[in-house]
């Protein structure tokens, strides 16, 4: 049983400084102090069937692997390309996230050029750029959770998509001069008081 938890934790400690994660980071993706992650590398103690099973589908390894007792680095490199790359994912995230922008952009300068727009539309094309930060941060809210199974992450996003979603209403609706833009803020309240449950709900 000692050899075995030598081996489990030589592998964890391999995929895990592979994926580019601190002890903490990983603990937290599933909800274990970085204490209990050392004793896992270390092989004072074996996680779970349960635990081994979510680590292995998140690595993109099989258990098998995990368990497995590997004679060389050859069996290790072998799987570099399955082990997510935190570094990269962050990378695609911000990519999408520019040509957002970069759509944004577009369309302020078409606007511009428009001969056929209203100075008061022109004027409002600027908004555009602020819309953009919801919808970047729903993005990175997904990322949060799709890449880094991070559910802590993925609730903060949202509520920053909440709330710049109600500024961008609210700064749209006072430059159109519309009177009900000072209520947008009153959804924003229990809205976030449901996002607070679900994360606690999710815990």
């Amino acid at each position: 049983m000692e050899k075995l938890g030598t081996i489990i934790g030589t592998n964890l400690t391999f995929l895990r400084k592979k994926a580019g994660l601190t002890q903490l980071e990983f603990g937290e993706k599933f909800n274990y102090s970085d204490r209990t992650v050392s004793k896992w590398e270390l092989g004072d103690i074996i996680p779970s069937v349960e635990v081994l099973k979510s680590i292995a589908d998140f690595y993109g390894v099989t258990v098998d692997f995990i368990l497995k007792e590997h004679a060389s680095d050859k069996d290790f490199f072998s799987i570099v390309k399955k082990v997510p790359d935190v570094g990269n994912k962050i990378t695609v995230t911000a990519l999408i996230v520019i040509i957002l922008y970069a759509i944004a952009v577009t369309i302020h300068i078409a606007s511009i050029f428009d001969m056929h727009t209203s100075d008061m539309h022109v004027n409002l094309w600027w908004t555009v750029y602020m819309w953009m930060v919801p919808v970047s941060a729903l993005i990175i809210a997904v990322s949060s959770k799709k890449l880094f199974k991070s559910n802590k992450l993925m609730f903060i996003w949202i509520s920053v998509a909440v709330w710049t979603i109600l500024i961008s209403a609210f700064v749209t609706a006072y430059f159109t001069k519309n009177n009900f833009y000072w209520y947008l803020f009153f959804i924003g309240v229990p809205v976030q008081i449901a996002i607070i449950l679900m994360m606690r709900l999710r815990k």
